[in-house]
């Protein structure tokens, strides 16, 4: 016996193990005695040795069996986990190229509703003609995009505000605020519509929900 002390709880529980072991020994029938028992009651000792080898084949059949299913639960979790990790890369790589396009799209719409507390400015120091069309230029801006771009356009003709060089500038970048709206959508559109193929692929389309991550990117406005 080792030196090492119990508890109360893991002394029961070591000896309900050695009664358990005990008894199974008790119980335990020898190949001679299940021989004579067999022979007082009749059973033909060779018809007994076949039952004896086939109980033994059940259970070694059973065995094999239950290291099979072993084995195959083994390789379906490891199947699971590669799949798992690899879906997680996927994912996170597309759905980072999503926020990032959709960024530069909030952007440039930023810079574009940055441009009408400019105009309101340079209005003020407009006379009262070009006071009206500049605000109609905002309005358009607001509403009308290809409108707004067509009318500074037209208000970069006004010989007096070719000499303002900040209006001058200011007409540019409402021209070209569309444009790079365009292309910034475009791009997020790429990268949205990659992210959904790459979602639905298999074995991602099974692991995303487990993963947290939309099955569609939602647009903006």
């Amino acid at each position: 016996m080792h030196d090492e002390k119990l508890t109360p709880e893991q002394a029961q529980e070591v000896i309900r193990e050695a009664v358990r072991l005990q008894q199974e020994q008790e119980n335990a029938i020898d190949a001679q005695t299940l021989e004579a028992s067999a022979a007082e009651i009749g059973v033909d000792p060779q018809h007994l040795r076949d039952a004896l080898r086939k109980v033994a084949q059940e259970r070694q059949q059973r065995a094999q069996r239950l290291r099979y299913f072993l084995i195959a639960l083994g390789v379906c979790a490891a199947l699971f986990v590669v799949g798992l990790f690899t879906s997680q890369r996927a994912l996170s790589a597309a759905w980072a190229e999503v926020q990032l396009k959709r960024a530069q799209l909030e952007n440039v719409q930023q810079r574009k509703a940055n441009l009408l507390p400019r105009l309101e400015q340079l209005m003020q120091q407009a006379n009262q003609r070009q006071r009206e069309q500049l605000q109609t230029l905002a309005d358009a801006l607001r509403q009308n995009p290809d409108a707004a771009r067509a009318l500074a356009e037209q208000l970069l003709q006004d010989p007096a505000l070719q000499r303002d060089w900040l209006a001058v500038r200011l007409m540019d970048e409402i021209t070209g605020s569309e444009n790079r709206i365009a292309v910034e959508r475009q791009r997020f559109e790429e990268a949205a519509a990659r992210y959904e193929q790459t979602a639905r692929r298999f074995p991602i389309s099974l692991m995303r929900p487990l993963l947290g991550y939309p099955r569609t990117v939602e647009r903006p406005q």
